[in-house]
């Protein structure tokens, strides 16, 4: 069962969320969000890809951060075990949006108005969320579905609302500084017999896989546990885990991912250092750190 994470509990969630990173490195991400106000076409190249992510990224807000850990065996601390974030930063009377995008968030459950009034303010916790849930240190090793926008609106969070990096390149050095490794599963898809050639949502990826399904699609902790679900089963049938050509590399960016694997990594002035990044706005890292934790 999924713990909603709110203003009122965060500070001990994720303390709860440390604990367990120590045995289970594994971290499945989803996000929910308002939809696009720029869509990119089908046959787009991976720089106008790129640029549409970033113009609606920079421009809209995150709703919610679905987290699920689990082991190298596919074990979460507790059967259904998965966080749901709920922020404050989106307001549907004010923000850009997709209405279609928004009737579907509401008809799966989402309480907009009750984010707002419970949710988390994302800049103010954006230095919190990064030293507990994206800091390097921990060795994690990252999943997702189709992760270019969630890799990119957890940039934006963990940064204070940071714009995105102006170029590609630029993007894709500054994720692989965030997320260490990472692994997008329907890249993978693409590679694997009997799934190639064929183009999946998550839903039917997990029913093609005979993964057990979660009851709540597009609740971002549920999306994320069934994404842990079906990453262990492709582990387990293909033998994907440490391929060079399956690490690091954003579904619709492969040529962009692979490319620059071996390619110095640019520099971005908001995501500088081993393992840490400057905050964008805000509260300033340390005063932030000693008041919320």
């Amino acid at each position: 069962m999924a713990v909603t994470v709110v203003t009122d509990n965060i500070a001990a969630q994720l303390g709860a969320l440390v604990d367990h990173r120590r045995s289970f490195r594994y971290v499945a991400l989803d996000t929910e969000f308002p939809g696009f106000i720029q869509s990119t076409p089908f046959c787009a190249s991976e720089e106008e890809r790129y640029a549409d992510v970033k113009y609606n990224v920079d421009r809209m807000k995150l709703i919610q951060l679905g987290i699920t850990l689990f082991d190298e065996n596919g074990s979460t601390p507790w059967q259904g075990c998965c966080w749901q974030f709920n922020f404050s930063d989106f307001d549907p009377s004010l923000h850009p949006s997709s209405p279609t995008s928004l009737e579907l968030l509401r008809r799966s459950g989402h309480d907009l108005e009750g984010n707002r009034r419970n949710g988390i303010d994302g800049d103010k916790w954006s230095n919190v969320l990064r030293n507990k849930l994206f800091d390097r240190r921990y060795g994690s090793v990252y999943v997702t579905f189709h992760g270019l926008y969630d890799v990119a609106y957890v940039m934006k969070l963990i940064t204070g609302g940071a714009p995105l990096p102006a170029t590609l390149r630029e993007f894709i050095a500054a994720a692989r500084r965030v997320f260490g490794t990472l692994y997008d599963i329907k890249h993978i898809a693409k590679h694997c017999d009997g799934l190639s050639g064929r183009e999946f949502g998550l839903t039917r990826l997990a029913q093609e896989l005979r993964v057990e399904q979660n009851v709540n699609p597009h609740q971002a902790a549920y999306d994320s546990l069934s994404i842990s679900r079906v990453f262990n089963e492709m582990k387990r049938r293909y033998n994907i885990e440490g391929n060079e050509r399956f690490v690091s590399v954003l579904y619709g960016l492969e040529k962009s991912c692979t490319g620059r694997k071996k390619s110095p990594m640019a520099y971005h002035p908001y995501y500088v250092g081993q393992y840490g990044f400057q905050a964008y706005s805000g509260v300033p890292a340390r005063r932030c750190l000693r008041s919320y934790l």
